[in-house]
């Protein structure tokens, strides 16, 4: 989408201290690199850098202190992990005519004819894939057709064909199969491994004794 546009404001101080307070401002400290260019310690407004985040996953129009904006993508946003509340983003400048690469999501389109008729369940193994392709060609995610699957069946990343786009994973790598479910299997080793667990406490109980 490149007609989204993020604003930022340039900053000359940075260090921890300051970015703590940015953040209780409710502001993220960020930084802006491309090639052959300077880069520039950003501050972004973290409300509006998570609704231009989650409608594009895309090309970017970043304006810096009001001046004339800049193409460029969120190359990584670092989370903080307990409070789940973005703390620094990475914003890279590029060239239409340059290909980037970035990871996009994964979407799974429809109910599987195994889970629909044979009681079986869908499982996600992946949910981000890395692609090169063309700024304008990145996607918002990648979708996959999941409904004529059955139980057994899988779809790796080499059955994905995409048009101008290429993905950087291991071709034998499973994003998604329809399999059984194993509830009473699992339950059944949860228990053991706990007698095991109480039967090797007991063991170290008396042995300290």
């Amino acid at each position: 989408m490149s007609d989204v546009v993020l604003s930022a404001i340039s900053r000359a101080d940075t260090g921890k201290k300051i970015s703590k307070q940015l953040r209780r401002e409710g502001k993220i400290p960020a930084v802006y690199y491309a090639h052959s260019e300077k880069s520039v310690s950003l501050i972004l407004d973290e409300k509006e850098m998570m609704e231009v985040v989650s409608n594009s996953t895309g090309l970017i129009n970043l304006s810096i202190d009001k001046k004339k904006a800049k193409k460029c993508i969120v190359k990584e946003i670092q989370f903080d992990p307990i409070k789940n509340r973005p703390i620094h983003v990475d914003m890279m400048g590029v060239r239409l005519k340059e290909k980037v690469t970035m990871s996009v999501p994964v979407v799974l389109r429809g109910e599987p004819i195994g889970v629909k008729e044979q009681g079986a369940v869908l499982a996600q193994a992946v949910y981000d894939l890395e692609v090169s392709c063309l700024p304008l060609d990145i996607p918002e995610n990648i979708e996959i057709d999941v409904a004529e699957l059955r139980l057994g069946d899988s779809i790796h990343v080499k059955d994905l064909s995409l048009d101008k786009i290429e993905i950087l994973n291991d071709p034998e790598v499973v994003l998604a199969s329809v399999t059984t479910v194993r509830g009473p299997e699992i339950e059944e080793e949860v228990v053991v491994e706990g007698e095991e667990l109480e039967e090797a406490e007991e063991e170290t109980e008396e042995t300290e004794e």
